[in-house]
């Protein structure tokens, strides 16, 4: 499946997030779909899932779906740029897929939105929650509160897979620690690094619990935390 030319709609280069891991096609192809396959396994995902994009960007899991499992019952993708949902919508939407542009505030992205956070999903909806490298820019409040949302949103078998940066013996939050990581970090939020207590504790308070812990595998060092509820 990987090897044949896709048919789905593939993002232009500037709106691939993630850096330098998802610009080549065959690597965001396959990106995408492994992906998929570790929600299947770890979450299980399948083609009659609710799967919620939390971040979506312009779509790369999506087209991962899309790729792997061929249809699904519902996706839906969220993210705070408008330019990226505005490309999804054009060219990813269909039976099945939907994307929608969240104008809530992150400091990085999207510093003139609205303080009220907002996920904009129906209680006990999903099945699959996925937020890869929302976490890594998110201050410590706001993590707290969307874990929470996420635990409201979440069906009551539902699994939430995320990522962040978390280490042990270091400050509960940080932005941008300096000799951290591969990155030079710059600007708000391009690295918010958590101690792994901290963020537990605040996974705990939203009554959420944790399943599956990877420790510095994904983008950048950034670890992996599969979430149920309790």
């Amino acid at each position: 499946m990987i090897g044949r030319r896709s048919r789905t709609p593939l993002p232009p280069g500037k709106y691939r997030m993630g850096g330098k891991h998802f610009k080549n096609d065959k690597a965001f192809i396959k990106t995408a779909v492994g992906d998929v396959q570790r929600l299947e396994k770890y979450c299980g995902l399948n083609a009659e899932s609710a799967l919620f994009d939390w971040g979506c960007g312009a779509g790369r899991l999506a087209v991962g779906v899309r790729e792997h499992l061929g249809r699904i019952r519902d996706y839906h993708g969220v993210d705070i740029q408008p330019e990226l949902i505005e490309w999804a919508q054009e060219n990813l939407s269909g039976p099945g897929f939907r994307f929608t542009y969240l104008n809530v505030s992150n400091e990085r992205y999207n510093p003139d939105g609205s303080r009220e956070r907002d996920l904009s999903v129906d209680p006990g909806s999903v099945d699959v929650f996925y937020a890869y490298s929302v976490f890594s820019h998110m201050n410590d409040e706001d993590t707290a509160g969307y874990l929470t949302l996420i635990r409201e949103a979440l069906s009551p078998h539902g699994k939430a897979f995320v990522t962040c940066f978390v280490e042990e013996d270091v400050a509960g939050w940080e932005e941008n620690p300096e000799g951290y990581g591969p990155l030079d970090w710059k600007g708000r939020l391009h690295c918010t690094r958590f101690a792994r207590e901290h963020f537990e504790q605040h996974v705990n308070a939203a009554h959420l619990a944790v399943d599956r812990f990877e420790y510095g595998q994904e983008t950048d060092g950034q670890s992996l935390y599969v979430l149920r509820c309790r």
